[in-house]
């Protein structure tokens, strides 16, 4: 029942790929397209999708629950920063970050978030978006540096805990803790305009994928190793993890769902900005993405069979 339900999903997530990968063949959606999609997205709908998870009765279990997402997810972190140096160690410093981040990474916001909606409600994205608070704090910290990146501590409190997404949790806790009621025409909007978020994340997907020729993705072996670790060996450690630990279902379950998503879109953006390789870094998100439709189903519905 539970591979069912999350191979329905994922096949949803896949249609609406390949329209996007279709109307970017078509020249419906261009370049600068994905790129203000991708601003909508980012400063909008996914903010909204986090705030709208919020609506939802405080109470003791949720709150002692948070602080399980928010351990698991860091110590996750962690493991897989140790983990990605031992494996990655052999290859050159031009690719040796790429690798370690997509190990370390995935895209756990714009493809896990609905996804993890679609599979656990509104309870199921409120706890991921605590996963993403350990995400965006190793990303702009660890993630940043590994790159190159250079800036203040300040600076880069300010790129970890003030984006978008972060803003709306902040606002989200206040409404959660203080039972704040809004009135139901602005909840019904903050709901409409987040639900967007899955559609319009995997239309970009599909655009951006189309400007690859994919018959030059499939030839690299490194790409699949990359796949492998972010698909199949961090799911499954973590899964370990937290049946050995005994974190509660619904909190362990997000967790798997999360770090069983393709390589993060900011491994792509990162490589740009810093000069490593980054037609490699987008084979690494394309294929990986397009694996995850086959990985997905299996990995999530047999740790569902096991925490649930």
């Amino acid at each position: 029942m539970e591979f069912t339900i999350v191979l329905n999903q994922v096949i949803t997530l896949f249609v609406i790929l390949v329209v996007g990968f279709v109307a970017g063949k078509f020249k419906v959606m261009d370049e600068m397209a994905t790129k203000r999609m991708s601003e909508v997205l980012l400063y909008v709908t996914s903010p909204l999708l986090v705030f709208n998870s919020f609506f939802i009765e405080f109470t003791k279990e949720r709150l002692i629950n948070i602080f399980w997402m928010l351990g698991t997810a860091s110590a996750m972190f962690i493991l897989s920063i140790v983990l990605s140096k031992f494996i990655y160690a052999r290859f050159n410093e031009n690719l040796n970050p790429v690798l370690r981040f997509t190990a370390i990474f995935s895209n756990c916001s714009y493809m896990g978030l609905p996804l993890i909606k679609a599979l656990f409600g509104d309870e199921g994205v409120f706890f991921g978006s605590f996963y993403n608070v350990a995400f965006y704090v190793a990303l702009w910290s660890y993630g940043y540096i590994m790159f190159g990146g250079k800036g203040t501590r300040k600076e880069l409190a300010k790129k970890a805990l003030l984006n978008p997404s972060m803003i709306s949790i902040y606002a989200g806790i206040l409404v959660f803790i203080f039972g704040i009621s809004l009135p139901d025409p602005v909840r019904n909007a903050v709901q409409s305009v987040g639900n967007m978020t899955m559609p319009i994340s995997m239309l970009i997907i599909g655009g951006v994928m189309s400007t690859s020729k994919l018959t030059t993705l499939f030839t690299d072996w490194r790409v699949y190793l990359a796949s492998a670790i972010r698909l199949i060996a961090m799911p499954l450690l973590a899964l370990g993890i937290l049946l050995v630990v005994g974190v509660p279902a619904l909190p362990a379950s997000v967790v798997v769902t999360a770090l069983a998503m393709p390589c993060a879109a900011t491994t792509t953006i990162f490589s740009k900005m810093f000069n490593k390789d980054a037609v490699f870094a987008s084979k690494c998100v394309t294929v990986s993405t397009l694996l995850s439709i086959l990985t997905a189903p299996v990995i999530i519905a047999f740790a569902i069979g096991h925490l649930m």
